[in-house]
């Protein structure tokens, strides 16, 4: 599969986004693809979580070890699951001084360890990664405004 990358400018601060990318237990609230989430362990700067994903009867489960720089970035990698690799990273930045707009760059990378599974979910995934972004710009107008 190829990489995705997407940068957008959102009304909201670079905190209040990275606050809904690190909130992981509420994934299920707001993206349709995600039927569990939850953070597994958490150690300073940096925690596993595993999501569940459900697609058409087809349900995977999968585990990050996600790294953060608080209100900057998420590095995700993958610890395991169904996939060959698996790698994002969510950067924002501040767009005003006083912060209140961020550009959002979003970039994931992943291949299925099943031939079958990269196939039927590998486009389904993709499809899911470009609506990300505006899944959490969705959320956060619902929360912040």
């Amino acid at each position: 599969m190829p990489k995705i990358k997407i940068e957008e400018i959102v009304p909201f601060s670079p905190q209040q986004m990275y606050d809904l990318v690190v909130d992981v237990d509420r994934y299920p609230e707001f993206l349709n693809w995600c039927c569990h989430a939850h953070i597994v362990k958490q150690e300073g700067n940096q925690f596993e979580a595993e999501l569940t994903i459900m697609f058409k009867g087809i349900r995977e489960k999968f585990r990050t070890l996600d790294k953060v720089v608080p209100g900057e970035r998420v590095e995700i990698s993958l610890v395991s699951g169904p996939f060959k690799h698996l790698t994002s990273l969510w950067v924002f930045e501040p767009v005003e001084p006083q912060g209140a707009r961020c550009r959002i760059h979003f970039s994931i990378d992943f291949k299925f360890r099943n031939p079958v599974l990269n196939m039927t979910l590998g486009p389904v995934f993709s499809m899911i990664s470009k609506q990300m972004v505006s899944d959490y710009r969705k959320r956060a107008a619902k929360l912040y405004r």
